[in-house]
This record gives structure tokens, C-alpha cells and sequence, in this order.
């Protein structure tokens, strides 16, 4: 689907010093509502379509650039596809001219779809079967093993293949956990990599055994880590290639991906740019030629770009009680939100039924999704206009990583569709079209 409208501020963008739109960090409700009511008008959201993703590709085409420009230009970045499976996005990121980090089978066959070549792929599953190793290593993907025992499998399959990939062991920094338990992979019993300081020798030792063995590959987590915990866990592993160079060569460090995204008006982002320079400064020698640099950045590259818009079906209001907003997503899209609510935060806006946004008194709701669930909510208390009724949307802000890529099948409920837009809005694009019911039978049958 294509629609050309005028281009005028969406609110999601604001003029440099020369008078050219350079994007917030990022998209405001104003924004959201003048895409949402050019989409209403276009016919773009049908009586079917009670819930719709939208998704900035200018700004992604943004967040790339400036994640390019803050590293050595012959660094691989690749973008996590479980941040956003989308195969229409996926084709934006190699376009782009970056790679892609997959984490099963599925997300490397998305990845082939995408047009991805090989070498700017790198696979990173914590749990990859031989017949996988196989395949990647037969196609020349870059492979991380996260155990030792991975290593051993992989040099049954290396030279019998005659394989050209470039392989690196994940190392765990064990420097511990940030504000969210939940996704804090160096504790010293994570799952995620080889622990360094349990294992040192043994390390030492599969650099010595394994001549294809080039690379190393550190990540902590994302949402949750300081910007020190970062560079810190980095660094850990920086301080161990040093060491190991003495005596082997080390090709390729990956700095796995690991940046938060903002997700509060009151929080301070962490910038591509400053922290490449707060890593050239603790570890110049990843800024040199003599280092192949790797990243898989993925909730800093897609969060701000996305949002969802999604209609009330009902308003309930008992007397005293909190009124309670009946939409059509929930935990289906919004897991982690629904499960660990203190951790996890989307900001809410309300449009009417046209998509103007709604701005009167607020008082606080909860919003609820569909689901047959008693914790599936969107939100337990937001402060919202008070007028809002059913027919209206909630714009669901920063929805652009780790939501519809985790997208539950509890209810056999419709995926919804994904519409692109560019340039504030000048012209949308279909990049997914709704499930249809026969999909989800055909699924289950």
C-alpha cells in the first residue's frame, strides 16, 4: 500500500541549524496522530483491523546511519534479528549495507530471505545442533560457539567442509547483573558464553587447540546496563584478546550489541557515538585495522522507530474503581510489560476515532488486552485524557523492538498487520499484512 501526502512536520522530527529535519530521539504522540489519521483516511486501518504496528523506516534509515558513522567504516554491524524478524525491515538493514545476527535456524533463513550474503551474517544460538553447525559453517556464516563442547563440534565439521567461516567462542566477563535480572547474561552461571574467570586456562588452551579459532564475542545485555557495566564488560574480554595475541591470532571482536533504549521521557539514551568513544578510549586497539569489529546492536536501532495503535473496544467503569480501557493487544505482544510490569515501560497516548490526538484532564486507567489472562495488561495506571471512549486508539510509543518479534499464540489471535511510512509520513507501505483465520488454522492443523 503507497500514499503521497504533503510533507509538513509530523512532530517526530525537528530542523538543524541549515534548516533540515533531524529526528528526536523520539517519535512524540503529535506525530503519531498525524500518521495515524492520514492511515484512518487512506482506508489503511479496515472495521478488521482493530490493532496496527507502524513503523518509521526514515528513521531507521537514521539510527543506521548513525550507528555507521560512529564506528570504524569497516566494521560489521549486525543488527539482531530477534529484535525485529520483519523480512521487509530486514531488506532496509542490508540495504543499508549492514549484516545481521540471527539466533536459530528460522531467523537465519529470514535472514536468506532478506538477501543477506553469508559473510555478513553471524550466528549466535546458545543451543545450535549439529546439523545447523553444519549448514553454517558449509555456507561461510560466522559462527559464535557458547561452550566449549560447541568448539569441539564445530572442529569435527571445519576442515572436512573446507569451510571459510570466521568462528569466535563467547566469552562471559561474569561482571554481573544490571537493574533487570531478566536479560543480565554475565552472571557467573549464566547460559550465555564461557564463563572467563572460572575458565581462563581453559580458553587459553582452545585457542591453542583450534587454529580456525580467530574471534571472541562478549554481550551482557541490553535494557538495564549502564553505560560503565558496558564498556566495563567489554573490556574484561579486551583485557584477555591482549593476552591471548601474545601467542595467537585473534581476528575478529565482537562487541555483541547491549544499548539501552529510552523508553521515559526522563531517561538519558545511550548514543552509538558516545559509546564507540568511550570504548576507544578504554580499548583503542578494537579502533584499528588490525581488528575485524563486529556489533549486533538491536533494540537501539528498532525501539524508537516503531508504534502501535490500537482500538478501544470497551470502556469499563464501576463507580470508584479505576476505569479499565478493553483493547485488542496485550501480552500477546507486550510480554515482558505484562509479566514484569516494574521493569518493563511503554508510554500511552489516545487518539479519537479519526486519529486526532485526545488531549483533555487526565485520570488513570488500566488498559487490558484480550487475552484470557489475568495479568495481561498494557498498563495498570496511566494517565490519560479523560474523555476517552470507545472507538478511540491507544498509541502504544517505542514498540519497535521485542514486541511483535515476541508475539505469543496464546488465544490464536491475528497477527496484525505492519505499515511502513518514510519521510513524516509522505508514503506508507505495507510490510506485513494482517493473519488471515485460515493462517492461524492452517498453523494448528
Amino acid at each position: 500500500m503507497t500514499n503521497s501526502v504533503g510533507n509538513v512536520n509530523t512532530g517526530g522530527t525537528d530542523d538543524d541549524s541549515e534548516g533540515r529535519p533531524k529526528p528526536l530521539d523520539r517519535i512524540d504522540a503529535s506525530a503519531m496522530s498525524i500518521v495515524l489519521a492520514r492511515a484512518i483516511n487512506d482506508g489503511l486501518l479496515g472495521d478488521s483491523d482493530q490493532t496496527a504496528v507502524f513503523y518509521d523506516l526514515s528513521r531507521l534509515e537514521n539510527r543506521l546511519a548513525k550507528l555507521k558513522a560512529a564506528f570504524p567504516p569497516t566494521t560489521l554491524h549486525a543488527v539482531a534479528v530477534k529484535a525485529n524478524p520483519t523480512v521487509e525491515i530486514l531488506k532496509r538493514i542490508r540495504l543499508a549495507d549492514h549484516g545481521c545476527e540471527v539466533a536459530s535456524i528460522g531467523e537465519l533463513n529470514l535472514a536468506l530471505a532478506a538477501g543477506f550474503n553469508s559473510e555478513r551474517i553471524v550466528f549466535d544460538s546458545p543451543v545450535k545442533t549439529r546439523e545447523e553447525l553444519e549448514l553454517a559453517l558449509r555456507m561461510g556464516i560466522g559462527v559464535n560457539a557458547n561452550t566449549l563442547g560447541e568448539l569441539e563440534r564445530i572442529d569435527a565439521l571445519y576442515t572436512p567442509l573446507r569451510s571459510r567461516s570466521r568462528v569466535g567462542i563467547r566469552i562471559n566477563p561474569e561482571i554481573g547483573r544490571g537493574s533487570i535480572d531478566a536479560t543480565s547474561v554475565a552472571l557467573p552461571n549464566s547460559k550465555f558464553g564461557v564463563p572467563l574467570g572460572q575458565c581462563h586456562m581453559e580458553l587459553i588452551h582452545a585457542f591453542s587447540k583450534y587454529p580456525w579459532l580467530t574471534g571472541v564475542h562478549v554481550h551482557i545485555g541490553s535494557q538495564g546496563m549502564s553505560r560503565e557495566q558496558l564498556v566495563a564488560g567489554v573490556a574484561a574480554v579486551y583485557d584477555f584478546t591482549v593476552e591471548l595475541r601474545q601467542s595467537f591470532e585473534i581476528r575478529v571482536f565482537n562487541i555483541g550489541g547491549g544499548l539501552p533504549a529510552k523508553y521515559r521521557e526522563a531517561e538519558a539514551p545511550i548514543g552509538f557515538e558516545e559509546y564507540a568513544l568511550a570504548l576507544r578510549d578504554r580499548c583503542p586497539a578494537l579502533f584499528t585495522k588490525d581488528v575485524s569489529l563486529v556489533s549486533e546492536f538491536g533494540r537501539s536501532v528498532h525501539a524508537s522507530c516503531g508504534w502501535v495503535a490500537s482500538q478501544v473496544e470497551y470502556r469499563v467503569d464501576y463507580g470508584d474503581s479505576i476505569p479499565t480501557l478493553l483493547v485488542h493487544v496485550g501480552a500477546d505482544m507486550f510480554l515482558r510489560k505484562a509479566y514484569r510490569p516494574a521493569d518493563w515501560h511503554h508510554d500511552l497516548s489516545v487518539c479519537d476515532a479519526a486519529g486526532h490526538l485526545r488531549t483533555g484532564g487526565p485520570r488513570h486507567f488500566r488498559v487490558a488486552g484480550p487475552l484470557c489472562f489475568a495479568a495481561d495488561y498494557v498498563d495498570r495506571d496511566a494517565a490519560l485524557p479523560e474523555d476517552v471512549r470507545e472507538g478511540d486508539y491507544v498509541l502504544i510509543h517505542d514498540a519497535g523492538a521485542y514486541t511483535f518479534g515476541m508475539w505469543s499464540l496464546y488465544n490464536s489471535r491475528q497477527f496484525p498487520a505492519i505499515i511502513g511510512y518514510e519521510g513524516q509520513g509522505k508514503r506508507f507501505l505495507q510490510l506485513r499484512r494482517r493473519q488471515s483465520i485460515e493462517e492461524i488454522v492452517e498453523f494448528w492443523s
